[in-house]
């Protein structure tokens, strides 16, 4: 597609949210352009894990949001080719303190019908072997999942493509088109016009830049994050693990570095390890410290971990809100503007649930009480 063009909706970000977006609008029945500043997946899409959580989020509209989107995972897996694997997660437990505090936030978890099963020392090790043996305890989560996020991705845009997507790699956005009435009307994206009924965008740290080009501020930062890839070492693990204290650095807005183990078993038989998070601005650099402390809390949970090779290592950038939830759909004062962004390290589980909730705004222009408490006018005064 050369030249000026025109769709029904442009969604800016070919990450896995924005793959989302194209293929639900997609399946409604839009003509869609989906444009990308460098390829499909070359973001945070591509420097995190796969996991679908259920465990780290607080009761309310973020669990209600992840619970719709892992039964919506489920669903796409029968379609895609994107390494779904249901094995359920373990929140493993170092001591008494914080065994507490994660059996108080498993029983809010099961109030809201999240399974959970309690693991005493002996029960963890019945079903991880290779754990440290001083640990008090875990809870196993039973529905958690995870994908692969990248194949993730090509698969929805290839889904999307099959029903009409238009896809512009290498197209930076540098504007967006405004009517008379301040009606968003199109972007200008790689020198081209592409002239649309609406704007999406969706593209993860980047869509205050976006959003800057019509004057309009967002409370999106970006948050680094660390990732270890080990070589292979099959059967070290048999699902993946979340240090009892993960949920409570998600949740912090602390400057400085966090570090809390989460551990995922690839169907290679590879590990990502992770997780760290810090606010440096857009600097992606690899800091040794950081990876030596993924490292350090890898081994105390996991000892074999000591004798696996780390293979590589990389960064990504989290689109980080205030309160820990994401910014889906329209944005007051600029009609046709709709966001789909600042998931932070949450964008993997709920991309389906935003692809649905763009679409519903997009062709209804009503969506649930659940998908209203995300809207960006909470942030606009």
């Amino acid at each position: 597609m050369d030249g000026s063009a025109c769709v029904d909706v442009v969604v800016v970000g070919g990450g896995i949210v924005g793959a989302a977006c194209a293929y639900y609008l997609c399946t409604a029945g839009l003509d869609v352009c989906l444009v990308e500043r460098d390829f499909p997946a070359s973001g945070a899409s591509r420097s995190c894990d796969g996991l679908l959580l259920l465990c780290d989020k607080a009761p309310g509209p973020e669990l209600a949001l992840a619970q719709a989107s892992l039964a919506a995972w489920a669903a796409l897996a029968e379609e895609l080719d994107c390494e779904y694997v249901q094995r359920g997660s373990i929140v493993v437990v170092e001591n008494a303190e914080s065994l507490e505090g994660n059996r108080r936030k498993a029983a809010a978890l099961a109030a809201a019908d999240v399974r959970c099963e309690e693991l005493d020392n002996a029960g963890l090790r019945a079903v991880e072997p290779n754990l440290a043996p001083d640990l008090a305890g875990g809870f196993l989560y039973l529905d958690e999942a995870q994908v692969n996020p990248m194949r993730a991705t090509v698969a929805l845009l290839g889904a999307a493509r099959r029903q009409g997507l238009q896809l512009r790699c290498g197209a930076e956005v540098t504007a967006l088109r405004r009517a008379a009435d301040g009606r968003v009307t199109g972007v200008v994206a790689g020198g081209a016009e592409i002239a649309a009924g609406a704007v999406v965008c969706a593209a993860g740290v980047w869509s205050e830049a976006v959003a800057r080009t019509v004057g309009q501020a967002l409370p999106v930062r970006p948050r680094k994050g660390h990732v270890l890839v080990t070589a292979r070492a099959p059967g070290l693990i048999r699902r993946p693990l979340i240090e009892g204290s993960y949920a409570a650095s998600v949740q912090s807005a602390a400057v400085g570095v966090q570090v809390a183990l989460v551990a995922e078993l690839t169907l290679s038989g590879t590990m990502l390890l992770g997780s760290s998070r810090e606010f440096v601005g857009y600097d992606r650099a690899v800091s040794p410290a950081v990876i030596q402390a993924i490292a350090a809390r890898a081994v105390r949970f996991i000892p074999g971990l000591a004798w696996v090779s780390v293979i590589r290592s990389y960064t990504g950038l989290r689109p980080w809100s205030p309160d820990h939830l994401p910014l889906i759909g329209p944005v007051e004062g600029l009609p046709g503007f709709y966001l789909a962004t600042g998931h932070e390290g949450a964008g993997i589980g709920l991309a389906p649930i935003t692809g649905q909730i763009v679409t519903d705004w997009v062709t209804e222009g009503v969506v649930s009480p659940v998908a209203a408490a995300v809207r960006p006018a909470r942030f606009q005064v």
